[in-house]
């Protein structure tokens, strides 16, 4: 499947009942909240995609199993220039559309409850819930973009540097009192 076909809005029930899976890339440009924290041009970084809705059908939930991987250039918070930062994660999400069914997973299940997130939508009471499956994902990959992106090693521009500080040698303020000390005695 190709950029264009990828499915922005889904109806999990219906999708997963019927086995959808995607697999293809997209521009990172797409992912606008990603975007936001770039620097430089993204014009040609894409983000790989894998994923597939199933149903357990006893416990009427939808889970949304897939692997993202893309290359986030972000600026160092050392050296304030360019760092890539790679984002790989592979998710289980469960998708419900009603609350009383998170009790039914497991603990350290991470869930979404459709028509309660800006992921979803639902029209009339009638209406299937919708996804936002490109939110969804975006999500996965916003929770791995580090607060403080930095190199592994790299020197501060705007501090000066340790041998800077070694060198600088400042009056000791208390220099007066002790000199006082000595006349006072």
């Amino acid at each position: 499947m190709s950029a264009n076909t990828f499915p922005a809005q889904i109806e999990p029930f219906k999708w997963a009942e019927q086995g959808f899976t995607w697999s293809g890339t997209l521009p990172l440009s797409r992912f606008a909240r990603i975007a936001r924290e770039a620097v430089g041009s993204i014009d040609d970084q894409l983000i790989n995609i894998d994923c597939k809705l199933s149903m357990d059908a006893y416990h009427r939930i939808v889970w949304l199993d897939g692997h993202v991987e893309t290359t986030v250039p972000m600026e160092c918070q050392r050296c304030l220039d360019a760092v890539s930062i790679e984002l790989v994660s592979d998710f289980h999400l469960a998708l419900v559309d009603d609350e009383s069914l998170i009790e039914r997973l497991d603990e350290d299940a991470d869930f979404i409850v459709l028509g309660e997130s800006e992921a979803t939508t639902k029209g009339s009471y009638d209406a299937p819930a919708t996804a936002d499956l490109l939110s969804l994902i975006e999500d996965e990959l916003l929770l791995l973009m580090p607060l403080s992106p930095k190199h592994d090693a790299c020197e501060h521009k705007h501090q000066p540097a340790i041998e800077e500080l070694v060198e600088e040698k400042r009056d000791n303020p208390f220099d007066v009192l002790a000199s006082l000390k000595g006349k006072l005695n």
